[in-house]
């Protein structure tokens, strides 16, 4: 009977051993693809920093708890521009463009007592229903946010979403709403931050001269500034009108131009700041170049600042069309009812689409 030759050299590996081996990298592969997705959140500090690759586990009014690595950590909600999570849109998929869908979904997260995502969602379903036309089941919405969450960060939003709407209204609430936050977040020991805000809201909200506003302005800068640099922003901005409407033109597009090259700033204050810029060069006497100048400023505010307030992004498609108009170069026709028609379909209610229809 004849053998082959003996095999030399060392064992090789049983089909068992490579299918354990195999098995085992799979599972390495699958329980780093779960890390990741379960510390997919983001959390935007007001100082322009972002916390990436992190799971937030606790949005409250003074802390947002977070998980990051194999490490638990936290960070003041004053703190906090914005929670970003990164299932929001899987788990709110079918109320994304659907308010009424968004709050369904919403209050299946509040059963399910997963508090971070049932208050973004609630945000998310009131600024729907804004959009849409229809304040009064957003002011509800919100109004059950705050009976469901009484210690949520999200809170703050309740009343900037609140003030936001009465401001462009022209409604006496907006001061109400201001007052309110203030009292709230100073009986409540809410971080500085929140009343240094609400401060901001009734200084924006309260009748008062052009020299006694900016007074309450200034002071406003210096006490938000550490506390608060979104509110030093946009407070400065506010200043920047107040002065460029009373005369101070050189001293306005100081403030805007430092607002534009601040890496930090928030969307809304550089929309303020591409408004005010835009502004000094439509009603100064530059001329058609001045008014192209303007126009480009006012795009910005639709191009770059995309998280601005929606007050913010009307304004400046209304101001867009006028420069247009005044500059009358090649297609400024199209470039018009461009403007008009994103401002009527995206912002119908807003007092700008109401003052563009008159023209």
């Amino acid at each position: 009977m004849m053998f082959g030759p003996l095999p030399t050299g060392p064992p090789t590996t049983s089909r068992f051993e490579m299918t354990a081996k195999i098995l085992a990298a799979s599972l390495l592969t699958l329980l780093a693809a779960a890390a990741a997705t379960a510390q997919s959140d983001k959390l935007h500090l007001v100082n322009g920093s972002v916390i990436e690759k992190c799971k937030v586990t606790d949005y409250g009014i003074r802390s947002v708890r977070y998980d990051r690595g194999s490490g638990n950590e936290s960070v003041e909600t004053d703190r906090v521009a914005k929670v970003e999570l990164g299932k929001f849109k899987t788990v709110y998929a079918r109320g994304l463009k659907d308010a009424a869908m968004m709050l369904t979904l919403a209050r299946e997260q509040v059963e399910a007592k997963a508090s971070v995502m049932a208050q973004l969602g609630l945000v998310g379903a009131a600024n729907g229903f804004l959009d849409e036309g229809d304040p009064a089941q957003a002011v509800a919405t919100l109004n059950e946010l705050a009976k469901a969450f009484p210690e949520g960060g999200a809170l703050p939003e309740v009343y900037r979403l609140k003030f936001e709407y009465y401001m462009g209204a022209g409604s006496p609430d907006a001061f109400k709403v201001a007052k309110k936050y203030e009292q709230d977040a100073i009986g409540g020991a809410w971080p500085d931050g929140f009343a240094v805000e609400a401060a901001f809201f009734q200084a924006l909200s309260e009748k008062s001269s052009p020299a006694d506003f900016q007074r309450k302005l200034k002071s406003l800068v210096g006490r938000a500034r550490s506390a608060n640099p979104v509110v030093a922003g946009r407070a400065n901005i506010e200043l920047a009108h107040s002065m460029r409407k009373t005369g101070s033109v050189d001293e306005a597009r100081r403030i805007y131009e430092d607002i534009v090259n601040k890496e930090s700033a928030d969307d809304s204050a550089r929309a303020g700041a591409y408004l005010g810029l835009g502004l000094i060069d439509l009603e100064g006497e530059g001329g058609k170049e001045a008014a192209r100048k303007a126009l480009l400023m006012f795009l910005r505010v639709r191009l770059e600042t995309t998280d601005a307030w929606p007050s913010l992004q009307a304004e400046a498609l209304y101001h867009a069309s006028q420069a247009a108009r005044k500059w009358q170069g090649p297609e400024y026709r199209y470039i018009v009812g461009r403007c008009r028609g994103m401002l009527f379909n995206d912002f119908p209610n807003s007092e700008w689409a109401k003052l563009a229809k008159s023209r």
